[in-house]
């Protein structure tokens, strides 16, 4: 016997057998039957499939997504999972992703591929939902123009919001080419930027007929648009992955309104009933103020204030007629010196002059003629009296005296 030349340890070869299962095998489905079931106090499952020549360990950790199904002992099952080496049991086992019972038909195993693999990229994450505008000024919907779907949506917000405006991009909700209809009035009405949100939705249906809404270019538009989106798919028990990937899912399009705007009666409602509690706290609290001027009123202080307030009054009066009567003794003053004033002005006016018979000569120069050394013989002088005036000539000149 050829002896090799190379010796591995146990953990070595463990090792490399690991690197060749898990690097080996790509992720994939396994059949089989359940048995030695255990859901773990830590949400952990354990379990084994089996078939008639083999049996292998399964776990399925809690954060996976839980089966839609009960699993049991003797249940036939797909898991779809990675093949893992245990290092230390030194055996494998698969480390499983999700579960379908067998025969659930090859648009289920379709529709919980797709869900994993989106899922896995995070497009279901809560953190990534939107929340929707309280009041929305415009809705757009995108489904059948001639549904259930869209009588119960317009129905539903015209009762519920009239003010909200719906536009409507017409679709095919069924069938080839549907999901790429709705698809692309979704990135139009992202577009167009005329809508506060947009709901996509149609009446309820089998698998085959809903499949449109679990198709991978209508989620990711789903994911993908900036504005609010709302799924309105078939009945409550129907999930779709549109569902999943929506800001939010309504039930059913009739529940859609009813999730989507306020109801004006009720809006009602609660304004009437906030302006009566508004105004009953303003009347408390004219009341409770009212109170309190009151009892401050009374005070003893409150009395001292008002009595000094009065007695400051009285003064003001006091020096307010003092005041009027050193005014009025002002103004009489001043005019008894405004007429002395005056008389004396009237005395030396030339009017009073000329009103004694005397008369103002000036020469033809206009200067006034105050003596005889002003004029000369042959010259002429205008002469004003109190009445009229004459123009004179000069024939004689006498000095002061003569």
């Amino acid at each position: 016997m050829k002896i090799a030349e190379e010796v591995y340890s146990v953990t070595r070869l463990t090792q490399a057998i690991r690197r060749l299962v898990e690097d080996g095998l790509p992720p994939l489905w396994v059949e089989g039957e359940i048995s030695n079931y255990v859901l773990h106090r830590s949400g952990h499952r354990y379990f084994t499939m089996k078939d008639s020549g083999a049996q292998l360990s399964c776990m399925m950790w809690r954060t996976r997504t839980a089966p839609g199904f009960e699993l049991t002992d003797g249940l036939r099952v797909r898991s779809f999972g990675r093949v893992t080496v245990w290092e230390q049991g030194g055996r494998y086992q698969l480390d499983v992703q999700s579960v379908l019972p067998v025969g659930i038909g090859p648009l289920q195993a379709a529709f919980e591929e797709l869900k994993r693999k989106l899922a896995a990229e995070g497009l279901f994450d809560l953190n990534r939902k939107r929340s929707l505008p309280g009041f929305p000024r415009a809705i757009g919907i995108a489904t059948s123009p001639t549904g259930a779907a869209i009588r119960d949506l317009v129905w539903g917000f015209s009762t519920r919001y009239p003010p909200a405006e719906l536009y409507l991009i017409p679709v095919s909700v069924q069938g080839e080419g549907a999901a790429e209809e709705i698809a692309v009035a979704i990135e139009a009405f992202n577009r167009l930027g005329m809508v506060d949100l947009i709901v996509v939705g149609r009446g309820g249906g089998s698998l085959e007929d809903l499949w449109a809404f679990n198709e991978e270019r209508l989620v990711r538009a789903v994911a993908e648009s900036g504005v609010p989106v709302v799924s309105a798919v078939g009945h409550e028990i129907d999930i779709t992955l549109c569902d999943l990937a929506a800001d939010l899912r309504a039930p059913t399009p009739t529940a859609a309104s009813s999730l989507v705007v306020p109801d004006r009666q009720e809006l009602k409602a609660s304004l009437a009933e906030r302006a009566s509690a508004i105004y009953r706290a303003l009347e408390r609290t004219v009341s409770t103020w009212r109170e309190r001027i009151s009892s401050i009123s009374g005070s003893y202080g409150i009395r001292q204030v008002v009595g000094r307030i009065a007695g400051e009054r009285m003064q003001l009066d006091e020096m307010a007629r003092r005041l009027e009567a050193a005014i009025i003794r002002t103004v009489a003053e001043s005019g008894r010196r405004l007429e002395a004033i005056r008389l004396q002005l009237s005395a030396l006016s030339p009017d009073q002059v000329l009103d004694r018979g005397f008369c103002v000569a000036t020469r033809m120069d206009g200067v006034v003629v105050k003596s005889g050394d002003d004029i000369a013989v042959g010259g002429k002088l205008d002469l004003r009296f109190k009445h009229g005036g004459a123009l004179a000539a000069v024939e004689e000149v006498r000095s002061d005296g003569s």
